[in-house]
């Protein structure tokens, strides 16, 4: 049995039998969280010192860590490329695996929506990025819901900053509601949270709002959505640059919960 040290699990398995593959894309060339580019390093960190045990199982098993995207520093283009390119790889590999992405600014979630497709993205955000452009930029860490918004249909929890270009963008593709007592999701489901949608007090992000959702609400809310098909989640906008990180422990630790709901 080959044993790695390269990943947050002691035994990486390979891609083609495992139940879940873990990618880190440390792309952050137009977010003004530019520490964002250290998230996967500093999630990896903090999942391998949390328990993988939930009370039932340990949902640390069969996981393959394929590693981190081989990014083009200060080019969205290509890196989306080569995101799209892996992602499209790891599908042909195992067609079946639960995928999760760790960035990175939020930008990463476009191309991963514009590859996998999926009917409905769930928002855990405190912006709503629907701008059409930021500073003479089509694509940036603002922007991505936007162009995301005609692939997908978007449900946004937690937002609570808006410019006026984001409101005039919120169409029929966007909605902006409080939890998801009453809606049902069309699958399938990818589910993106920027750490900012978490109250300051709780993370260190690039963007912070004040007023923002507590851990326990987070957790809630990821048990409401996998009650429904979901296939991918990502994490993005970890401003925390040094080990221990308290927003690391808690991405961490919404990777279990999701985990532990397959």
């Amino acid at each position: 049995m080959l044993y790695t040290s390269n990943s947050f699990v002691p035994y990486n398995y390979p891609l083609k039998e495992a139940k879940v593959a873990f990618l880190g894309i440390p792309f952050s060339s137009t977010s003004v969280s530019g520490t964002s580019q250290y998230g996967p390093l500093v999630v990896r960190e903090s999942l391998k010192l949390i328990e993988g045990w939930d009370g039932k199982k340990n949902v640390f098993q069969k996981i393959c860590d394929v590693g981190d995207l081989e990014i083009v520093p200060g080019s969205y283009e290509l890196t989306a490329e080569r995101l799209r390119d892996t992602i499209k790889d790891i599908r042909a590999a195992n067609p079946n695996a639960f995928l999760v992405f760790v960035g990175g600014e939020h930008l990463i979630t476009l191309p991963i929506v514009e590859q996998l497709k999926p009917k409905t993205i769930v928002q855990l955000d405190a912006h709503a990025d629907l701008r059409p452009e930021f500073l003479g930029l089509k694509y940036s860490h603002v922007t991505w819901a936007y162009h995301a918004s005609k692939l997908s249909h978007i449900i946004q929890i937690g937002v609570r900053s808006w410019s006026a270009d984001d409101r005039l963008s919120m169409a029929e593709q966007v909605e902006n509601i409080k939890n998801l007592e009453e809606k049902k999701l069309e699958g399938p489901v990818h589910l993106t949270i920027d750490m900012d949608v978490f109250d300051p007090s709780y993370v260190r992000t690039g963007l912070p709002e004040p007023g923002g959702l507590k851990p326990k609400e987070v957790f809630g809310l990821i048990d409401k959505i996998f009650d429904y098909k979901v296939k991918s989640m990502d994490i993005v906008e970890i401003a925390d640059h040094s080990l221990p990180s308290k927003t690391g422990f808690l991405a961490a630790q919404l990777i279990k919960r999701a985990l532990s709901k397959l």
